[in-house]
């Protein structure tokens, strides 16, 4: 996802090592999920945590528009279902396969939650990927407001500096940052 890539490094390296300390514990599960398979879907219940090990899932969103918005797009190493489960206990985003077939380690959310009470470790580096997702979804939001007022203004050359910064964080919002620089082309 998007964020500080070395940090995100470490912290999947961490999570990778002790989830093997814990593999016992644990009881994971091996899973084998096509292209199209949806893995996670949004407002069912956050039962479990995976482990993407290899192939390409998408992290969807629909509110009010008709299609879904692809918030990221994750690749091996990524953990997927860590927001529901330590949230609301509500997945808030659909999980698709794009690129499979995609090899994932699932856990069930009870006996994950478990090992995170006698290992303070593992709950120190799950708090840091979860606020680290957080810190970088903040900032997205920010720059998408921040480019709100500059389409407002028609202030072009701040347009293109957001649109800048958010193309490389993923195609979606490289979409969205362009709509704005047409918008603000509008008002200009």
């Amino acid at each position: 996802m998007w964020g500080d890539e070395s940090q995100l490094k470490i912290v999947r390296e961490r999570i990778k090592l002790l989830l093997k300390i814990h593999y016992a514990d644990l009881a994971p599960v091996q899973r084998l999920a096509s292209q199209g398979d949806l893995l996670m879907r949004q407002g069912d219940p956050a039962t479990s945590l995976m482990l993407l090990t290899s192939g390409k899932v998408a992290v969807q969103i629909q509110l009010l528009e008709p299609r879904p918005h692809t918030l990221a797009v994750l690749e091996a190493e990524e953990l997927l279902g860590e927001m529901g489960l330590f949230g609301t206990g509500i997945h808030s985003a659909d999980v698709r396969v794009v690129e499979g077939p995609a090899e994932l380690i699932e856990v069930s959310g009870d006996n994950f939650l478990k090992t995170l009470l006698f290992d303070v470790d593992l709950a120190m580096e799950m708090l840091s990927l979860v606020s680290q997702r957080c810190k970088s979804g903040n900032r997205v939001i920010g720059l998408l407001l921040d480019g709100i007022a500059a389409a407002h203004r028609g202030d072009t050359a701040q347009l293109a500096a957001i649109a800048s910064a958010i193309r490389p964080l993923d195609h979606c919002l490289s979409l969205a940052g362009d709509r704005l620089v047409e918008l603000g082309e509008r008002r200009a």
